[in-house]
């Protein structure tokens, strides 16, 4: 996260929502992440995709539709947005994070987001929105490194702690 974005991170924190927004009832969103991983011990790494609209690095997430429970949820983001299949190491989230989603034709939203484990099963060279994000893998501390959300990054690092016990 450069400068500019902390600042327009910190700016959003006061920013008042349209009265119609989601955001101004102070109700949440949820929205289900996949913390996805391949390798182990000194080799683990973490996969990472770009945003679609700053380009900043962050874990495929979004929302959770009608008849998915967080996990389906996650398992479906990380293939749309990554081209990733992986199994759910767990039925529980490894954390929650909470961020501001800037919608500027619908308002802002206040968002929930569960963190789900993903160990990787296979990677597709074609995938949904291949062409809107990169994706790439990173050693576990440079993933936490890139990542902005400072709520994510906490979440990362529990995750790597119930990656390695499982």
């Amino acid at each position: 996260m450069n400068a500019f974005d902390r600042i327009r991170h910190l700016l959003d924190l006061f920013r008042p929502p349209d009265a119609d927004d989601r955001f101004a009832s102070g109700k949440p969103m949820r929205q289900a992440a996949a913390a996805v991983f391949r390798g182990s011990g000194a080799e683990r790494e973490m996969m990472l995709i770009t945003s679609r609209d700053t380009g900043r690095w962050i874990v495929p997430k979004g929302w959770i539709e009608d008849g998915e429970d967080g996990p389906a949820a996650a398992l479906r983001e990380a293939w749309e947005e990554a081209g990733v299949t992986g199994e759910v190491v767990a039925d529980n989230a490894v954390g929650h994070y909470r961020y501001i989603k800037q919608r500027p034709r619908r308002g802002d939203a206040l968002c929930d987001v569960d963190v789900y484990l993903v160990r990787l099963e296979d990677q597709k060279d074609i995938w949904p929105e291949k062409g809107q994000r990169k994706r790439k893998w990173f050693p576990v501390a440079t993933a936490i490194h890139l990542v902005g959300e400072a709520g994510l990054k906490d979440v990362i690092r529990d995750a790597v702690t119930l990656y390695e016990a499982a």
